[in-house]
């Protein structure tokens, strides 16, 4: 069912006139705190427009942070479409007046969450269980949100204060990423304390969530941070509280995944919100074809179209890891085919959150899945791999891969640990194209550099994993100053 989120007014003013301009604060309303947070209502407001704000930081950046600097995309409309925005994210060659170099909207949603955190605990509810709810929330989104920063900018200020007021106008410094790592544990660790194992909400945190976040915050620390053996050990009991978590489990059909129609199913933990009258779009706009492209007879039926145009889409590098095994029941989703005789052209797409045809309009009301059980049975086979338990990973990468191939054993416990990582590299690239997480698998597994040939040149360049940070934020707080690599 679709969440509407409807925010008093009163609330309203917190969230829009104590949101900082790249931690330059600007205060316009003369409201007092204590006339905007008096009861349960005004906090659960405050949370549900934390996850808002989330959304709206992760509308468009989700894939260019991440999944676009695989060198897995390229130009779109049969690679005769290009923009400098996204060719600077496969090449990594992104300028500091990039708009997503800019961290304004992360740290916005960041202040929404100490807001809540701040005030929260000062107000009655009806029950404690419900007040732990709403605190266990707001340590999520800002878990979520300092976790993506540290990632994509390394060093950044770090702010765990609610911020409301001009006379608390500030211009902090950057953390290490260590400090922000630190942190991003500590609020992952409060939110699963906190958070009541009653709640199995998908467009808000629950504990499935938590520990999904855990999982993937400690398998990056373990392997990437070189952190210490605590963490693959954090990552496997975290696997195995999401695989436990009573209502989940693997769809029996891939397709059903992604659709409107039937989104929110029992595979997903934790998805953004997007409903029709309330906030559709996001980056699957890229994704589809202008309408005067393509024959009407063909509109929705199959292809995907809209009013926007193909702006990226797979290389034929990916195309080639995608359709190796043509009887793959996935690729009804991931990636599609069409010839419309009467334009002439071969279409390729991707049915992977194509919203509604209605009316003859696309509506993008797709939810945007965070995280499903299926990375579940994909970090327990990573795990698995780093343990030298290869007849594990392969154990755990078949459950998953059964539904695409039909079969319970596709791949052979007697694998070596080339193969495995191959197995586990390829199979990532088939079960979640077009999610926003190949880039930090990459990362994670070491192939970064050989996937992307345009960082193969760069690898020696400081940072380059990194973004650079974008001039507004330069120019809004004189604190901070670019990152090495990308003066």
């Amino acid at each position: 069912m679709k969440i509407k989120y409807i925010i008093p007014v009163i609330i309203a003013s917190v969230m829009f006139a104590s949101c900082h301009k790249d931690l330059d604060v600007t205060q316009t309303s003369q409201l007092s705190a204590a006339s905007m947070w008096t009861d349960q209502n005004d906090a659960i407001a405050g949370m549900y427009g934390a996850h808002q704000f989330m959304r709206t930081a992760f509308n468009q950046s989700l894939v260019y942070w991440g999944e676009y600097r695989t060198g897995l995309w390229g130009p779109g409309n049969h690679k005769g479409l290009s923009q400098t925005a996204r060719d600077q994210v496969y090449q990594s060659t992104m300028a500091n007046t990039h708009s997503h170099a800019d961290w304004e909207n992360l740290y916005r949603t960041i202040n929404m969450a100490n807001l809540v955190l701040k005030y929260t605990p000062g107000i009655a509810f009806s029950s404690d269980q419900k007040k732990n709810e709403v605190l266990a929330n707001a340590h999520y989104v800002r878990a979520v949100c300092y976790y993506w920063i540290a990632r994509v900018w390394g060093d950044a200020p770090m702010v765990l204060e609610g911020y409301e007021s001009a006379a608390q106008e500030l211009h902090p410094q950057r953390s290490t990423a260590e400090q922000i790592f630190a942190q991003v544990k500590s609020d992952i660790e409060s939110g699963i304390s906190l958070m009541p194992s009653s709640v199995t909400e998908k467009k808000t945190a629950s504990l499935a969530s938590l520990n999904m976040l855990k999982a993937d915050f400690s398998l990056w620390m373990y392997k990437v941070r070189n952190a210490g053996d605590a963490y693959l050990q954090d990552a496997e009991t975290a696997v195995a509280a999401v695989k436990a978590t009573p209502g989940l489990g693997l769809e029996t059909d891939y397709s059903r995944i992604f659709p409107s129609a039937s989104e929110g199913g029992r595979e997903v933990i934790y998805a953004f919100n997007y409903a029709q009258d309330e906030h559709t779009g996001g980056y699957p706009a890229d994704y589809q074809f202008n309408s005067a492209t393509v024959s009407p007879g063909y509109h929705f039926n199959p292809i995907v179209v809209g009013t926007g145009q193909q702006w990226t889409f797979y290389t034929d590098e990916y195309v080639d890891v995608l359709t190796a095994n043509p009887a793959d029941t996935r690729l009804n989703t991931t990636y599609q085919t069409f010839y419309d005789n009467l334009m002439g052209q071969m279409f390729h797409w991707t049915n992977k959150y194509r919203g509604t045809w209605l009316n003859n309009t696309l509506v993008l009301d797709s939810d945007i899945i965070m995280y499903r059980l299926a990375d579940a049975y994909m970090y327990e086979a990573e795990i698995k791999y780093y343990q030298n338990d290869y007849p594990g990973a392969v154990a755990a990468v078949n459950q998953l891969v059964q539904r695409a191939y039909g079969t319970p054993n596709y791949y052979p416990a007697s694998l070596n640990q080339t193969e495995v990582k191959d197995m586990i590299v390829k199979e990532r690239m088939r079960e979640f194209p077009s999610e926003g997480k190949l880039w930090w698998d990459f990362i994670r597994l070491d192939v970064v550099f050989d996937m992307n040939p345009h960082l193969a040149a760069k690898q020696n360049q400081p940072n380059i994993l990194l973004w650079p940070l974008s001039n507004n934020s330069l120019n809004d707080n004189p604190n901070l100053s670019q990152t090495e690599g990308w003066e």
